[in-house]
């Protein structure tokens, strides 16, 4: 049962399990009920309840989350029933009907101090869809030992329907030509959402327990990585100019630099990730099988 089944992550998650393992794949989604996936309102405890005592599913794939940084902070109270409330009853659900869940959890957690974040790190988020996201963690641990949280940053890639991501949203203002900020001082480890639904699979097939970070391998600056983005997508990078946090209207804080240390997760799960260029080539060739881009 793969919650959030209509986002990025959601329509990798579902497509790679089909294609990948025996398990039947349940996509779920809040606005969804058309046959091929079904509607439910994970913030309605007893929907859930209802929907996981009759699927009986073996496993349950958190996917959905409210992940507009700045709104999550004027819009608090939806922010926590979907990051927190909601994560807390899908734990309940599975614990009552014998369940595992693996919940997607984020960077956001860290304060972004320093950088270079392990599963043993201690979180302090600073902004409220941070602090959300731990509340939804700590949920679940509360309720749920069969637990697995996959926590990752960046997350990028090429969907139907999907929320723009930072790839999509450079690519939109390179093909514009004109001169546009990045900054150069938030600095992370771009993922392909392929890729991390590729390592979610890994922790099911081996039954995994426990916090994993699960993101690419190569930590840059947002700058560095639009770039990246402009070379491989055949734009003139010199149309991205270097800003910094401070001179951008955000309203939420981020951390400045929380790049991940995914050694737990190539160890105990063979999760490898290729260099970003070639993850944003992947993206490319889908982009152009769909006939998006020429």
């Amino acid at each position: 049962m793969i919650a959030g089944a209509r986002g990025l992550l959601g329509q990798k998650l579902v497509e790679i399990f089909r294609r990948e393992s025996e398990l039947e794949i349940i996509p779920c989604e809040l606005t969804a009920g058309n046959g091929e996936i079904i509607a439910l309102d994970i913030t309605d405890r007893q929907k859930v309840l209802d929907m996981v005592g009759t699927l009986k599913p073996s496993v349950i794939i958190n996917a959905a989350a409210f992940t507009d940084v700045d709104r999550a902070e004027v819009e608090r109270e939806t922010a926590y029933k979907v990051n927190a409330t909601a994560v807390g009853y899908l734990a309940e659900a599975a614990n009552i009907f014998g369940a595992k869940l693996v919940h997607i959890s984020t960077d956001y957690v860290f304060n972004g101090q320093k950088g270079n974040y392990d599963e043993s790190s201690l979180p302090d988020p600073i902004s409220y869809y941070g602090k959300t996201k731990l509340a939804g963690e700590n949920l679940a641990k509360a309720q749920l030992d069969d637990l697995t949280i996959v926590r990752t940053q960046v997350l990028y890639g090429f969907g139907v329907n999907i929320k723009r991501n930072f790839v999509l949203w450079v690519m939109d203002m390179l093909s514009k030509g004109e001169k546009f900020s990045v900054v150069k001082d938030q600095i992370g480890n771009p993922t392909l959402a392929d890729e991390l639904a590729f390592a979610v699979l890994k922790t099911v097939r081996r039954n995994a327990r426990g916090v994993y970070h699960v993101s690419g391998f190569e930590a840059m600056s947002r700058l560095e990585f639009a770039v990246k983005i402009a070379q491989v997508f055949g734009y003139d990078p010199s149309v991205i100019l270097p800003t910094t946090s401070d001179k951008i209207n955000q309203k939420a804080k981020r951390p400045m630099n929380s790049s991940f240390i995914c050694l737990k997760a190539q160890t105990e799960l063979g999760v490898s990730a290729p260099p970003v260029t070639d993850s944003l080539s992947l993206m490319k060739q889908q982009m152009k099988h769909a006939g998006v881009l020429s």
